[in-house]
């Protein structure tokens, strides 16, 4: 009798144990679930908009490049900006014919100038970006002064120095804004006829000069009397 009614007090409160446990699973486990699979989902969905506005990013850097790259093309043709001042040079330097007259910017020069051009129009644009859809407290980062530039087969290639970054709360993403862009413009095959010709009206503005000074009978101040006589200027 005993032992039956100490039974029947243990099963009372394994009962009431079970009742219990079986009513907090059921009133907190559809609600956990679902808060899981809501933050899952809202975590997946921020992740693939992050990647869609680092799509949108690097083509505005692509289009840009583009525009910069077209810029600085003409700025070149035309003997502006960083082309305007350039040194004139033998267009061969390790050439051991020295017959050779041609001089207009090295390779080099022309790289150089290209490259200074090029990044004041790129950060120009890369300055104007925004990204409407970044929250409160969110970034984007475009690094400015970013490119090594590459010329091949009428193609200008920028390879990133330093990453895009995107900063949120819960993401941080980065990559390379590399860069690859037709310019159907072969720059060190193109430039040197801009600077050739322009050296040769140098030459016959300067020779032209020289039949003036030669037939006026006067001694120019650049010639001794000794070269003035050499250049036929009087016997």
């Amino acid at each position: 009798m005993f032992k039956n009614k100490k039974a029947a007090i243990f099963l009372t409160f394994v009962s009431i144990f079970l009742m219990v446990a079986l009513l907090y699973f059921y009133t907190n486990y559809g609600t956990k679930d679902e808060l899981k699979l809501k933050n899952l989902g809202k975590i997946q969905l921020e992740t693939l908009k992050t990647y869609q506005q680092a799509e949108k990013a690097l083509l505005y850097i692509d289009l840009s490049a583009k525009y910069s790259a077209n810029k600085t093309i003409e700025d070149l043709k035309n003997k502006k900006g960083s082309f305007k001042d350039l040194d004139y040079k033998p267009l061969d330097e390790s050439s051991e014919n020295q017959e050779q007259e041609d001089c207009i910017p090295t390779k080099k020069q022309i790289y150089d100038a290209f490259s200074v051009d090029f990044n004041k129009y790129l950060n120009k644009y890369i300055e104007k970006y925004k990204d409407n859809e970044l929250k409160q407290g969110e970034e984007i980062i475009i690094p400015k002064n970013n490119y090594d530039l590459l010329f091949k087969e009428n193609h200008l290639i920028g390879i990133a120095t330093q990453n895009l970054k995107i900063n949120k709360n819960n993401i941080n993403y980065s990559i390379k804004p590399s860069f690859n862009i037709n310019i159907d413009f072969d720059l060190f095959e193109e430039y040197a006829p801009y600077f050739k010709q322009e050296n040769e009206n140098e030459e016959e503005s300067k020779n032209e000069e020289k039949t003036e000074d030669e037939s006026s009978g006067e001694v120019p101040e650049k010639f001794s009397t000794e070269e003035y006589i050499k250049k036929g200027g009087f016997i």
